[in-house]
């Protein structure tokens, strides 16, 4: 993800600073990491919720009621936990990450859909 992301984002940049007139190429930059900065935590925050409500949703239906799970769940604190509880938490946690990249998924399936509409612009000489 990283990489086809670091690949991606300086044919963003070249796009947009080619798209407008050579006085405005500053504003083209900064206005392209400007939305991909706010793009980023809104991504964020959303993909989180959604993880945070799948695992939450995933853990009520498969953990029977009264369990205590520990506040904080790292590696060691999961693999402490009773066999059959740890088996649902890895279930319902995956289960939350499988759903999030489902959505990631269509996300960028829009974004490829609607990326084919942009006006194509030959490279400018200078």
């Amino acid at each position: 993800l990283g990489a086809g992301l670091g690949l991606v984002m300086q044919v963003l940049v070249l796009a947009a600073q080619n798209s407008v007139e050579p006085q405005q190429v500053g504003v083209a930059t900064s206005s392209t990491t400007l939305f991909r900065s706010i793009g980023s935590s809104v991504g964020v925050a959303v993909f989180g919720a959604v993880f945070t409500h799948s695992l939450q949703s995933g853990l009520m239906a498969s953990i029977p009621e009264g369990t205590q799970l520990p506040r904080a769940m790292s590696a060691a604190s999961i693999h402490q936990l009773p066999e059959a509880i740890r088996t649902d938490y890895l279930e319902a946690f995956g289960g939350a990450i499988h759903q999030v990249y489902q959505i990631a998924a269509c996300v960028m399936a829009v974004a490829f859909l609607l990326s084919l509409f942009m006006k194509n612009y030959p490279l400018r000489k200078r």
